[in-house]
């Protein structure tokens, strides 16, 4: 009976955990808990149960993107870990939101945490020749802001996230070796 309480609790963590990423795929400002509960199919009780409130559930949500993200950066080419980590940017701009209302000293762990995770990558692409040898680590997470800036500028842009998706690729063609 407890093996399948545990297969349900962790059935239904998964089930929340892939609505709230489609909800923060989506083009608003926060997607309630209640929300999220009734997209999911779960009752609210259940969603709080597991997630106190929005923030934990986007750090969640956030953590299981940084393991895929370790994951693409052991197999693939790094400009391509990039491109990912940047149009996971552009792409979730509500959970990037919600990032920006943690505390100062949490941005700057989860920042540091993503450099972490980057910098094996970035370190075999320098070796092979793929990225220039001058870029450090910490250059990654300034990138990262530099796109932030342009996604939240009030800046008038003709191109919206077009024209910051063109300029992360100029960033990324700057990168090169």
């Amino acid at each position: 009976m407890l093996s399948s309480r545990r297969t349900d609790a962790r059935r239904n963590r998964e089930a929340i955990l892939r609505t709230a990423d489609e909800a923060f795929a989506e083009d608003v400002d926060l997607v309630p808990l209640s929300e999220i509960a009734r997209r999911s199919g779960l009752g609210r009780a259940t969603v709080y149960r597991h997630f106190s409130d929005r923030y934990a559930l986007g750090i969640a949500v956030a953590e299981s993107k940084l393991h895929l993200l370790r994951e693409l950066v052991a197999e693939c080419d790094f400009i391509e870990v990039l491109e990912e980590l940047f149009d996971e940017q552009i792409s979730r701009r509500p959970l990037v939101r919600l990032f920006r209302e943690l505390p100062p000293a949490d941005q700057r762990r989860y920042a540091g945490q993503l450099v972490a995770i980057l910098a094996p990558g970035l370190r075999e692409a320098q070796e092979s020749g793929v990225i220039r040898s001058d870029v450090g680590p910490d250059d990654l997470a300034l990138i990262c802001e530099m796109v932030e800036g342009a996604l939240s500028s009030h800046l008038p842009t003709p191109g919206g996230v077009e024209s910051v998706q063109r300029v992360v690729e100029v960033m990324l063609a700057g990168l090169r070796a």
